[in-house]
């Protein structure tokens, strides 16, 4: 009799947990939500197939965009103006060598209308982490450095999208 008392308070629980998550806010991360104005997006930047802009690209078209490179084509034209990527020492282990280190990445962007109307102004995102750097492991945390500026870059092509898209919903006219 008590295992079933327990087993339906959990059942309970299981059901009622899906619901106060949503009450609070959370939900899961899927794609961002494309502007209508990206919908056909020329992507420009000093290198369209690397760094910030492949990020951007991957993130543009799982969100349900069209990347293209004809200018006459698209809706709206979303320029990489500038990108840096440094790494700075946090801390030094006995042996004098570095044992930790803070990765930045950060980019600058704009949002023009295919006439070369600005849309957004240029703006700069910029994003750290911390890597635990072990050089008996050397092949290995170089390759985790890799994988977690990649990982920043696609965290920046979300929240370049997100940011588009909350700039250009405020200067819309409210509907009746």
């Amino acid at each position: 009799m008590r295992a079933l008392i327990a087993q339906a308070r959990l059942a309970g629980l299981v059901l009622l947990l899906p619901v106060l998550l949503a009450a609070c806010g959370f939900h899961l991360r899927g794609s961002v939500v494309l502007p209508p104005v990206l919908k056909v997006t020329l992507l420009q930047a000093s290198n369209p197939w690397e760094g910030m802009a492949a990020a951007l690209r991957a993130e543009l078209e799982s969100a349900g965009a069209r990347v293209t490179s004809d200018p006459d084509e698209a809706t709206a034209v979303l320029k990489v103006i500038g990108e840096r990527s440094l790494r700075r020492v946090l801390s030094v282990g006995s042996g004098g060598k570095a044992s930790e280190y803070e990765l930045f990445e950060e980019v600058t962007f704009a949002v023009y209308d295919p006439r070369g109307r600005v849309l957004v102004e240029p703006q700069t995102l910029g994003m750290t982490r911390d890597l635990v750097f072990d050089e008996n492991r050397l092949l290995g945390k170089v390759s985790e450095a890799d994988e977690l500026r990649e990982l920043m870059h696609r965290a920046l092509a979300r929240q370049i999208i997100t940011r588009v898209r909350t700039r250009l919903q405020a200067h819309e006219p409210a509907s009746s």
